[in-house]
C-alpha cells in the first residue's frame, strides 16, 4: 500500500492545516512524493 493512498483517504480532517501536518508527520523526511503528496491533499482542501 503507497503511504499517499493512505494518507488521502485518511487525512480528510476538517482544518485542511492540521491534515497537511498529520500527513506531512507520516512521511520519511527523504520520501519527496510523499511530502508531494501531502502538499497536493492540502491544495485540494484549500479549494
Amino acid at each position: 500500500m503507497k503511504n499517499y493512498d493512505f494518507q488521502e483517504k485518511h487525512f480528510q480532517i476538517s482544518d485542511p492545516i492540521e491534515s497537511y501536518f498529520e500527513c506531512i508527520t507520516t512521511c520519511d523526511i527523504r520520501d519527496g512524493r510523499c511530502i508531494s503528496r501531502c502538499v497536493e491533499i492540502l491544495k485540494q482542501n484549500h479549494n
